[in-house]
């Protein structure tokens, strides 16, 4: 039976000590580029190498973090950056950016594809899709409850999946919140944690009371689910995962013996249920809990009882037990074992071989002598060569062949020691880049700056989002509207209502779906039922993650295919992998209008107007308040941050899950004359909490626009160009 692999997290040296020394079987950590938490103090060159190095002395792996979404320059870079860790013999790499898989994949074949829970992997076709472009492990999103995480495993790669510490709210890959509100992107490993900060929740539009608390209802507890051991060993889950690259060793250490404690006794006593000592208890509380304690998603859909809604705030760090976490895992490095075996015969120059595991090394020193006086005992010259000092290793044993009556100094043992052991660090690494090296596939990756950048004036349609009947009714009147997504959950509450209007514009419009947010195992009905109403009126799905585009693929869907806000696409390499696998993409509403020149395409929809959906998540800001709707779509509840604005919140329950979205909608209608100079398909508008009269308003301005290259915006009075100057950090 394999056992399951323990990974911990190491945002310092330090904490790869710790992590290492107190049980850890893998270590992730991040370099000075490309990671999700950038503000970890992380690992240069030579302090990576040298891990990877120490890891692999103990059998244990690293795996690096490139889970960001990369521009086009900073792609350029990743050769470069990651060759010396490759050659060192890095045992895998973590991934959000699918451009940045097709680049790993061909130019370092041997390395380890990982795909990121910034991915938002939900089910088993995307997992099937990622196995076929050579991912060997997945990270499915956090909401999984483990009997979906069971179906995953069931599709041949290997699951990790968090078992301790902090939470998103959001499915990660799928928030813009801290990006939107001050710059930082969470998909560029800069959050500002805009989740962790108070606000007050309005149900049903009513009026927020003067004398509402602040609370915090987007702040989850912190995970830990060591209870829970038995059951996730029971599931075939290859490896368990510790949270927190951003704080102290002491963290990483304790709670990585605490779970390797409890791992191993499981596998002791069968995976029968576990009983965990207080001690061990109040050890993890001690160590950076954020107000109390959950168990994560996999027993629950969401709830209440997993929200802080009082005190997000850490409670800090028991300084004591600390200290002594300190002293017996951090400070005091282990030795690896080595076997030793030395020559010493008159006239000879003394030999010493060093094995370790598969590498052999044979070094010579001064030569020995006859004894003059008093001849040195086998006793001084194993004390001499025992003496490891600094270096990674300790004798497991030591034989002597040697000679009676003979002499050699202490200086000169100490010396052929010391070389003999550095001659053993080096064949060690040596023996690993060699063979990386020779693996390695020099790429050219093209700059932006050799992209066609040139203007290029062609006519753009117009493509709109629709979320209400009323808003698609408006929409296909309009005779300059090209194309309409119809939010599958308005199709999924009144067909029957839209299917009179969908057979008079079918003819002069493209009407698509615009499919679910979120796609798990209990939602392939309602997509089954999307893909048998497509056959006739609906021309292509727009999408919103992997798992409903592995879906379509899956099940031969042969119309056309979109992706929308979090199928990211940044860099060349992204849309090289995509040319052929759909028809159009949203231009990331996080890049720059510089940016967007260097991504211009025929296929690229620019967002002109909508309200940025800032969080997609699993829990329910309705049922956090004991409100559960149960059934239907609202726009009516929202939350209010400390500045007043309201953020709307769509009440899923077709799906069960919420859409957050920002308090005031972007709208780049004074830039419109340069969205027109790029490549694309489309100027796009996404309606969702507007009212008739604001429908019809906005999409006139813009269809005037369009026809005359004038329009009449001077009623939006409240909106924002978002990341369309400056983008995203």
């Amino acid at each position: 039976m394999k056992k399951v692999e323990l990974l911990a997290p190491a945002g310092s040296y330090e904490s790869f000590l710790g992590a290492i020394h107190a049980g850890a079987d893998a270590i992730y950590l991040g370099g000075v580029k490309y990671g999700a938490r950038a503000f970890a103090e992380n690992f240069d060159e030579e302090s990576l190498c040298r891990a990877i190095y120490y890891a692999h002395l103990f059998e244990r792996k690293v795996y690096l973090t490139l889970n960001t979404l990369m521009k086009q320059s900073e792609l350029e870079e990743v050769e470069a950056f990651l060759t010396p860790f490759y050659d060192a013999g890095l045992d895998g790499v973590i991934v959000q950016d699918l451009g940045l898989l097709s680049f790993l994949k061909r130019t370092f074949p041997l390395l380890e594809l990982h795909i990121s829970t910034q991915m938002a992997i939900t089910g088993p076709y995307g997992v099937r899709w990622l196995k076929e472009l050579g991912a060997v492990r997945v990270v499915p999103a956090r909401e999984l409850s483990l009997k979906e995480i069971q179906i995953l495993k069931a599709e041949g790669l290997e699951i990790e999946t968090f078992i301790h510490g902090a939470m998103c709210y959001s499915y990660s890959g799928q928030c813009f919140f801290s990006s939107f509100l001050g710059g930082r992107s969470g998909n560029r490993g800069k959050c500002a944690q805009s989740c962790r900060l108070p606000y007050q929740v309005v149900l049903e539009g009513k009026e927020k009371s003067k004398s509402a608390k602040e609370e915090y209802p987007l702040s989850l507890k912190d995970m830990c689910s060591v209870k829970l051991i038995p059951e996730l060993l029971k599931a075939g889950i290859d490896s368990f995962k510790i949270e927190g690259r951003m704080k102290r060793p002491e963290y990483v250490a304790g709670v990585t013996s605490i779970y390797r404690k409890y791992i191993d006794i499981c596998y002791q006593n069968g995976m029968k249920e576990i009983s965990i000592e207080n001690a061990d208890w109040e050890a993890l509380r001690s160590l950076y809990i954020r107000t109390d304690i959950q168990d994560g998603y996999y027993k629950r859909y969401n709830g209440k009882e997993m929200v802080t809604i009082q005190k997000p705030s850490y409670s800090g760090i028991d300084e004591d037990y600390a200290s002594s976490i300190y002293e017996k895992y951090v400070k005091h490095p282990l030795k690896a074992e080595v076997c030793g075996f030395a020559t010493l015969k008159k006239g000879q120059p003394i030999c010493l071989q060093l094995f370790f595991k598969d590498v052999t090394v044979s070094l010579e020193g001064d030569m020995v002598e006859q004894a003059q006086k008093r001849p040195i005992l086998k006793e001084d010259v194993t004390k001499q060569l025992q003496k490891t000092g600094n270096t990674d290793f300790i004798f497991s044993s030591l034989e002597l062949d040697m000679e009676e009556d003979i002499f050699i100094s202490v200086k000169s043992l100490n010396e052929l020691r010391r070389q003999a052991f550095e001659l053993l660090e080096k064949e060690i690494k040596y023996k690993s880049e060699v063979v990386r090296k020779e693996s390695r596939i020099q790429n050219i990756t093209q700059s932006f700056y050799e992209q066609e950048t040139t203007k290029v004036k062609k006519e753009k349609s117009l493509h709109v989002v629709v979320a209400s009947y009323e808003q698609c009714k408006i929409t296909m009147e309009n005779p300059l509207v090209k194309r309409i997504y119809v939010s599958s959950d308005l199709l999924l509450n009144k067909y029957d209502q839209l299917v009179d209007l969908f057979k008079e514009a079918s003819e002069k419009k493209e009407i698509w779906i615009k499919a679910s947010e979120i796609l798990r195992e209990k939602d392939f009905d309602n997509l089954e039922r999307l893909l048998k109403l497509s056959t006739n009126i609906f021309k292509g799905f727009l999408v919103s993650n992997i798992e409903t585009y592995s879906y379509l693929k899956y099940h031969n869907y042969n119309g056309k295919i979109g992706l929308n806000y979090h199928v990211y696409m940044w860099n060349q390499e992204a849309k090289e992998f995509w040319k052929d696998k759909i028809d159009n993409f949203l231009m990331p509403v996080e890049c720059n209008i510089h940016e967007w020149k260097q991504l211009q395409d025929e296929k690229a929809e620019y967002l002109c107007y909508g309200r940025i959906p800032m969080m997609v998540t699993a829990n329910c800001i309705r049922k956090t308040k004991g409100q559960c709707r149960g059934n239907g779509v609202s726009y009516k509840d929202y939350i209010t941050d400390r500045y007043q604005a309201k953020f709307f919140i769509q009440t899923n329950c077709n799906y069960c899950y919420n859409v957050v979205y920002n308090s005031v909608p972007n709208s780049l209608h004074q830039y419109l004359e340069n969205i027109k100079e790029l490549k694309g398909q489309a100027y796009r508008l996404d309606f969702t909490t507007e009212s008739e009269n604001e429908t019809v308003q906005i999409l006139n301005a813009y269809a005037s626009f369009i026809e005359n290259d004038k329009g009449d915006f001077g009623f939006l009075k409240e909106y924002t160009t978002g990341h369309y100057k400056k983008g995203a950090l």
